[in-house]
């Protein structure tokens, strides 16, 4: 496994040991090439690791994903994330650059690796930001978030891409405060003929995880986002508690199996969980949430049916007002 220090000592001895073998060096002195780049530390512990790089051309921040090749070859799951390079939207992590050949130095040794290279969304990931602020998300700004939420995933449906994988891990908080949904390594693109993603425990969809249920990969796989998101949604109501953990009982409780068995008793018990008043899940609220997680995918509503819902369209907080808002509770 790459470590920051192999990185940076990646950096500083590149061209010297491409020398050693006399392979030239990359003429290009562009800020994104992989010789302008500065390694400042590591950022995130995913299954590919990502650093945080610095351009010594534009002296602007990236955060650079690294794949090791599989043998002589790219990962595929680098093949796939890149595919998805041409995505612009404000909710979207922008990939800036990417190369699927470099040689870089772990342990000493020159080895393959591919990269990409995205723009640096300096505030981390939802999970952290709901983990430290819990207790200080309000209703209107988890209602600002849900809508951006669903912003980016009607941009990703509208252009024929399936995430599969949205969880508050793959949702960046940008330079702009805004969400940026990001990791599509596992993404699908409509017409492909197989389904990398299998979820993540607890925001997959039944589909993914009941047994008896039928392959997802018969199953169209946009609902499954919808499901996703509807889960995020009740995270970030709830300050960071699951409304289920699969097929696990909390306190001997299977709150999947209550969930669809009877919907009444599930929010009842959400609220002893959460010592929480009857009130704090309002009717718009359980009406939104109920239907995006319905079992049956072909049941659950559409973002155009989420986008007229009473709870959707309640107060969000202006640009202007989330800027002020979450500078505040970052600083703090």
């Amino acid at each position: 496994m790459f470590t920051t220090d192999d990185l940076k000592r990646s950096t500083a001895k590149f061209d010297e040991v491409l020398a050693k073998r006399a392979r030239p060096r990359d003429p290009s002195d562009s800020p994104v090439a992989y010789q302008s780049l500065s390694v400042i530390k590591r950022i995130s512990k995913a299954k590919f690791p990502v650093y945080l790089t610095s351009s010594k051309v534009d002296k602007q921040n990236y955060a650079m994903k690294i794949f090791t090749h599989k043998g002589e070859k790219p990962h595929p799951y680098f093949k796939n994330e890149i595919r998805f390079a041409s995505l612009k939207h404000p909710n979207v992590i922008d990939i800036v650059h990417y190369e699927n050949e470099k040689e870089t130095l772990e342990k000493g040794e020159l080895k393959k690796v591919s990269y990409i290279l995205m723009e640096y969304a300096p505030y981390g990931d939802f999970f952290d930001f709901v983990v430290k602020h819990r207790e200080e998300i309000d209703e209107k700004l988890a209602r600002t978030y849900f809508r951006q939420l669903i912003d980016g995933i009607e941009y990703l449906h509208e252009s024929g891409v399936a995430h599969l994988d949205l969880k508050p891990e793959n949702l960046l908080l940008g330079a702009d405060f805004n969400l940026k949904i990001c990791d599509f390594d596992l993404s699908h693109v409509y017409g492909d003929a197989k389904i990398l993603s299998r979820g993540t425990r607890y925001y997959r969809g039944p589909e993914f995880f009941k047994s008896g249920s039928s392959d997802p990969q018969l199953k169209i796989p946009f609902t499954a986002d919808i499901y996703s998101a509807g889960v995020i949604l009740f995270i970030l109501k709830s300050g960071g508690i699951y409304p289920h953990s699969e097929d696990s009982e909390l306190e001997g409780i299977n709150l999947t199996d209550l969930l669809y068995r009877n919907k009444a008793e599930f929010w009842m018990k959400h609220c002893q969980i959460q010592e929480r008043k009857p009130s704090f899940f309002d009717r718009d609220f359980k009406e939104l949430f109920n239907n995006m997680i319905k079992f049956n995918p072909q049941d659950r509503w559409t973002l155009r049916d989420i986008k007229k819902s009473r709870w959707y369209n309640g107060p969000i907080y202006t640009p202007a007002e989330l800027q002020k808002k979450m500078k505040k509770l970052l600083k703090g």
